[in-house]
Formats: C-alpha cells, structure tokens, sequence
C-alpha cells in the first residue's frame, strides 16, 4: 500500500496544471496561421518545460504579429472616421443654413 504525502499531491496537482496549460497552448498554436519556423525537437530529446517555453515563445510571436496588425489596421481606419467627421459637421452646417432660409422665408 503507498503512502501519499502532501509534498506528492501537491506535485500531482502542478503536473495537471501545467499538463492544462500545455493542452491549452497546443490548441492555440493549432489555431496559429503560421507553421513554426523551426523543426519540433521530439519531446524524448528535450525536457518539458524546454518544450513548453519554445511553444509558448511561438505563441507570443504570434500574438506580436496580431497586434502589428491590429495596429495597421486601426490608422486608415482612424482616417476614414475623421473624414467622416467632417463630413457631418458640414451636413449640420448645411443643415443649419437652410433652416434659417426657410425660417427667413415665411
């Protein structure tokens, strides 16, 4: 019969947390557009915690590439909502000077 120590269950329970976040990492590297740059060591020739930070210095670029993107993204955006801005202001303009020909009219 075994006897089980706090000090075991306490390893038992960081095994499946990083088992978790192992899992978890797989499935957004899966979801990754990009295959990785490098070869995948097998997981016999390095040790887990090597492989789990190559994977997650992967997804780390992949969330750099995003924001980068992102960030393109967002600058003609700002430019066409600034356009659009002085669009409306003009159409109130407008808007305002016919209401007092009209008013002026009657």
């Amino acid at each position: 019969m075994s006897v089980t120590t706090h000090e075991s269950r306490q390893f038992t329970g960081w095994a499946e947390v990083l088992a978790s976040l192992e899992n978890t990492l797989n499935h957004w590297l899966a979801r990754s557009d990009e295959p990785p740059t490098d070869p995948v060591p097998s997981p016999a020739a390095a040790m887990p915690l090597q492989l789990f930070e190559e994977r997650l210095d992967r997804l780390q670029a992949s969330l750099d590439r995003a924001e980068k993107n992102a960030e393109q993204a967002l600058s003609p955006l700002t430019a066409e909502i600034e356009t659009l801005r002085q669009w409306v202001t003009t159409l109130d303009n407008v808007r305002v000077s016919l209401e007092e020909r009209t008013a002026r009219a009657v």
